[in-house]
């Protein structure tokens, strides 16, 4: 178990929290989707523009048609009106002009933009007084109303009367004068609730374009994620535990597929409307909107501290739960195990750690949410109190107006939204980051040379040749890989020798010393149609022999040909063609009898399956069930016996018609009735093909044409059954332990 957990402990990949050549590689996958992806940008930027706009329109109410917003100085001469103007020609103001009567009149809040000395001048005057005026229309029905009240004739069409006259109106004359304020609040109120709509319908467009280009990039990306997987070589899945790789395909894909659907997209409407409201802000009042802002360098350090310790305490989440996937799949695969051994209470408390270890890191990255989001709001709280506090004492003041104070008031809340929903965007983005460095990593790793350009669909004719092979298994041993030596003469001065050189290349060839070798040294020949046995204990070779005619590992030293051709002179796909292999632990596919035999080959006829599943003897079992070949296949085929999957493994051989089959024999636990079916199966698979068989037992191989003898990884003995009976080796041991 320490050894599984150093392993899975492996899995560790130390990235940042952003790269961007991370997201610039994930996002390539979006490329067949570019189009989509403008369009939900520009539904982005509408979405954003219409969310910026709903706090402009309450302020618009509020100060144009529910409060009086307005300040009004009437000049008695012309020098002063041009006085004032000529001093304030870039600040908001409106000048009129009637009946010989100048008038300026400006928005409340922008008292405080005007030149104070003239501002101080008018109010010590008592032409400017803090006296806010309401515009209304000029007619004859309001001009009727003020007959007897003071006002302001702006111009033909504008009208001008202070707060307190108005309040000394009656309800319903009041309420006349503010016919067109009325008007103004109900229209502002429909396109309040139309703009709501409206981002509705174009939020939900935006996801759902989103979404679909998301969705799709991921399911190329795990498709190709998939088909690199399966070319892998044996040796990776030999490190990598099934939970680990189940868990990049899966878990790992859906991490970006959240940052991709949601992340980003909602990362980038935040920073749109965050720098969106930062202008508006400053551009409606830049006082405020500076101490507003006074809390943001505290918000920034605890944003990074933030992300600093989530950085290092995600990675280890998901470390974990790798560990836990990995751990769960491998001790339900071996659930026969546990429960025949009574290994429940251990195999609990092994999984209990694993758990216990996921738990306490999913605790700590708990608390950290847990310590930044009231920080954050209270945080957000003092910008509002701070809001409250300038911005009421400049209401009071007459320097600004309570729909810019309410505006203001909307922006910090928005302002502080994708601020406080951080965690969450960070936790999709590190899941992302993470997954990303899996996914990329497995991506990058080389698979297998399948040497696809030398496919040719060629049927091998079955001759094997082996040539001083040399194998082993770890890649990763250290050696002298160059093969000369510098020995020191007499003299006490370096050279290369002729014998320390040949030494050399001996010890230290491509890297690997002796010891490190699974095969030494094997060299054998196989003519077509000939029947091979390999004989040998445990760990002398035998497997490995079979692993490298087909392919599956790479071997350092020597030759193998086929039909007189090297190895690698063919692609993997056309030996693997040819080969047909009955492995000792026969796997089943979930599915049906007849798509284990096929394995999806759709020229294979159900007429076919029938003619070979009686010549092998599979129709002795499967005639009993009612589906017959469509008889469903539980996993990994548990609910048929070894002989029984061993005899589908027959009929998927034939199936496919290979030039060269491949038996490693395991009937020591099946029945003898069943043995009886499968040596005939046999002998039927073997016929008019060159045939390797592992033997186990040395009863079933005395027929064979010739006996290879395997030990330490070399051949020790070569011939007929009774030719090595008589030589009394090793093979003779071996029989002998076998029948006394």
């Amino acid at each position: 178990m320490n050894g599984r957990h150093a392993q899975l402990s492996a899995d560790l990949l130390q990235g940042k929290i952003y790269d961007h050549k991370m997201i610039k590689r994930l996002v390539s996958y979006l490329a067949p989707y570019k189009y989509l992806l403008a369009l939900s940008f520009f539904l982005l930027i509408l979405i954003a523009a219409a969310e910026l706009a709903l706090p402009l329109i309450i302020k618009t109410a509020v100060d144009e048609h529910i409060v009086p917003n307005r300040n009004i100085v009437e000049f008695v001469d012309e020098a002063s009106f041009n006085e004032f103007v000529s001093a304030n020609k870039k600040k908001r103001f409106t000048p009129y002009t009637y009946e010989g009567r100048r008038y300026v009149v400006f928005p409340t809040d922008n008292r405080m933009y005007l030149d104070k000395g003239l501002l101080d001048r008018y109010t010590e005057s008592g032409i400017l007084t803090d006296e806010n005026y309401f515009l209304i229309t000029n007619n004859e029905e309001n001009r009727d109303i003020l007959a007897d009240k003071e006002y302001y004739t702006l111009s033909d069409e504008m009208l001008a009367i202070s707060e307190s006259n108005i309040d000394v109106l009656e309800k319903e004359e009041a309420s006349t004068l503010r016919d067109h304020s009325k008007r103004m609040v109900f229209f502002y109120g429909i396109l309040f609730f139309i703009l709501i709509v409206v981002r509705m319908v174009l939020n939900f467009y935006q996801v759902y374009v989103t979404q679909y280009a998301a969705q799709s990039a991921m399911y190329s990306l795990r498709e190709e994620t998939f088909a690199h997987l399966e070319k892998m070589p044996l040796s990776f899945f030999d490190r990598n535990p099934v939970g680990r790789l189940v868990t990049r395909v899966t878990t790992d894909i859906k991490a970006l597929d959240e940052l991709l659907s949601q992340g980003l997209i909602q990362m980038l409407q935040d920073v749109l409307v965050l720098i969106g409201i930062v202008v508006i802000m400053l551009v409606l009042n830049w006082k405020l909107t500076i101490f507003s802002f006074i809390v943001v360098p505290f918000v920034y350090i605890l944003v990074r501290y933030f992300n600093k310790k989530t950085r290092v305490i995600y990675r280890e989440v998901r470390k974990r739960i790798a560990m836990l996937n990995a751990s769960l799949a491998e001790d339900i695969s071996g659930i026969r195990i546990i429960q025949l051994f009574n290994q429940y209470s251990l195999k609990a408390k092994q999984f209990a750690e694993i758990n216990q270890a996921y738990y306490e890191a999913s605790m700590d990255q708990l608390k950290l949410f847990a310590r930044f989001r009231p920080l954050i709001n209270v945080s957000r709280h003092i910008a509002v109190a701070i809001v409250l506090w300038y911005g009421g004492g400049q209401i009071l003041k007459g320097f600004l107006t309570l729909g810019m104070l309410m505006a203001f008031f909307r922006y910090m809340e928005r302002f502080f939204e994708p601020i406080n929903n951080l965690s969450e965007r960070l936790n999709v983005l590190q899941a992302a980051m993470s997954g990303a460095e899996r996914v990329f990593d497995l991506m990058d790793r080389d698979p297998q040379d399948y040497r696809t350009e030398l496919t040719n669909d060629v049927k091998f004719k079955g001759d094997i040749e082996f040539d001083n092979v040399w194998l082993t298994y770890n890649t990763h041993a250290e050696g002298e890989a160059n093969g000369e030596k510098l020995i020191a003469n007499d003299n006490g001065d370096y050279e290369v020798t002729i014998e320390a050189l040949e030494k050399e290349k001996r010890q230290y060839q491509d890297g690997y010393q002796e010891d490190d070798f699974v095969l030494k040294e094997i060299s054998f020949k196989i003519k077509q149609g000939e029947k091979v046995a390999l004989v040998g204990h445990t760990g002398s070779g035998k497997t490995s022999i079979i692993n490298l005619i087909s392919g599956m590992y790479p071997f350092q030293r020597g030759h193998i040909k086929i039909d007189g051709k090297c190895l690698d002179e063919y692609s993997l796909q056309d030996i693997r063609s040819n080969i047909g292999v009955v492995q000792q632990d026969v796997f089943l596919f979930s599915g049906t009898i007849r798509d284990n035999i096929v394995l999806n080959n759709p020229d294979i006829s159900d007429e076919k399956v029938a003619r070979i599943g009686k010549y092998v003897n599979v129709d002795r079992f499967v005639s009993n069930f009612a589906k017959g070949y469509y008889e469903p296949v539980m996993e990994r085929g548990a609910t048929f016996s070894v002989g029984q999957r061993q005899l589908i493994a027959f009929a998927r051989v034939l199936a496919y018609n290979p030039s060269i089959f491949i038996l490693d024999e395991a009937t020591s636990n099946i029945d003898t009735e069943t043995e009886h079916l499968i040596q005939d199966a046999l002998k039927k698979v073997m016929e008019d093909r060159t045939s390797i068989i592992i033997a186990h037992r040395l009863s079933t191989i005395q027929n064979v044409d010739r006996i290879i003898v395997l030990h330490k990884g070399r051949i020790v003995e070569e011939g007929h059954h009774n030719e090595l009976i008589a030589n009394k080796n090793l093979y003779y041991d071996l029989y002998r332990l076998q029948y006394t």
